[in-house]
């Protein structure tokens, strides 16, 4: 979730809170972001030690409040390409309308899950690449980003849960689902969808965070926040989640469900995502590869013909044992 933080993204997008700390994190030079990043810190205490309730309030909106960014040219031609249509998300109160995009005619589907603050547009050239091998691909904005309604608590805050449930209306409206290529929380949330029953063939995790309650533990240090005020938060908010924090942990899924053959692809340089997070997720999932890039960071990697090309290997039918041991494109290493 950030660059200090272990995980991905609650906390890379968030509020000026958040933004403070990382910016100063960034700037090793910047004497002034430093300060900021202080004050910041000294607020978060302030209000720990005098208003507990208000500081895990504050933490709660923070950590659930995804960022808000443009698409760029690339991503605008993506989607405007696509045959565009609806999936509802249902059970859950009102049923709310997820953006799905299409594109292809024949072949295996592979649906693609973004991650906090993305949308469907961010995958161009992982589209392009899998359209070339020969397959369908299904992408989609999750609750509370892009063109999709907003979630349960409003346009501003979302969930792993929502996103989620978002991945599993799309799979379901889409019709059988050959594979899941995940980025960073977007691995959660598709976790979460096989512990549900999601049926897929592989998956392919890229940047994905590990373990949501200890990322949440990480910010609330980084801010100044004690001990209580996150067990209060995450208390409070686990009330509305209908579960606990602890189900958010994506190594223990492969630990106590069946889960599809899977890839996972993680840059040592990603600094929103630990590298340790996907080591910790390939080591836990039976049967699981790591993969590891250098240079590409945390976004970057997406658009890596190596990478797409071996997602596109990992993934193609009948071709997932081969997959593995097949020789590897010169910016990938295995674990």
């Amino acid at each position: 979730m950030t660059q200090a933080v272990s995980s991905p993204s609650p906390v890379s997008s968030s509020a000026a809170a958040g933004k403070s700390v990382h910016a100063a994190g960034a700037d090793n030079g910047g004497s002034l972001q430093r300060a900021l990043a202080g004050w910041q810190r000294l607020r978060w205490q302030a209000s720990s030690a005098l208003t507990p309730g208000a500081a895990a309030r504050a933490l709660e909106r923070v950590w659930f409040s995804p960022p808000r960014a443009a698409a760029t040219s690339a991503a605008r031609r993506a989607l405007d390409s696509a045959r565009a249509d609806w999936a509802l998300v249902t059970g859950h109160g009102p049923s709310r309308r997820v953006r799905v995009y299409r594109w292809g005619t024949s072949g295996p589907v592979v649906l693609l899950a973004h991650g906090w603050g993305g949308q469907a547009g961010q995958w161009h050239a992982v589209i392009d690449g899998l359209l070339a091998a020969g397959m369908r691909v299904v992408a989609f904005d999750a609750l509370s980003h892009g063109a999709s309604d907003a979630g349960a608590r409003g346009a501003a805050q979302t969930s792993v849960l929502e996103m989620s449930r978002s991945l599993l209306a799309a799979a379901w409206h889409a019709g059988p689902v050959h594979a899941v290529v995940a980025h960073s929380l977007g691995g959660a949330a598709t976790a979460l969808a096989l512990r549900e029953g999601l049926p897929a063939s592989a998956a392919v995790l890229v940047g994905a965070p590990a373990d949501m309650r200890a990322a949440c533990a990480s910010l609330a240090w980084q801010l100044g926040i004690g001990p209580a005020v996150l067990a209060r938060m995450q208390r409070q908010s686990e009330r509305w989640l209908g579960m606990p924090w602890s189900a958010f942990n994506v190594p223990d899924v492969g630990r106590t469900r069946p889960v599809p053959p899977t890839l996972v692809i993680h840059d040592r340089d990603d600094k929103e995502v630990r590298w340790e997070d996907g080591a910790a997720i390939a080591g836990a999932w039976p049967g699981a590869r790591l993969e590891t890039t250098t240079g590409l960071g945390h976004r970057r990697i997406l658009h890596d013909p190596a990478v797409i090309g071996r997602i596109a290997d990992f993934i193609r039918p009948r071709a997932a044992g081969r997959a593995l041991a097949a020789p590897e494109p010169a910016s990938l290493a295995v674990d």
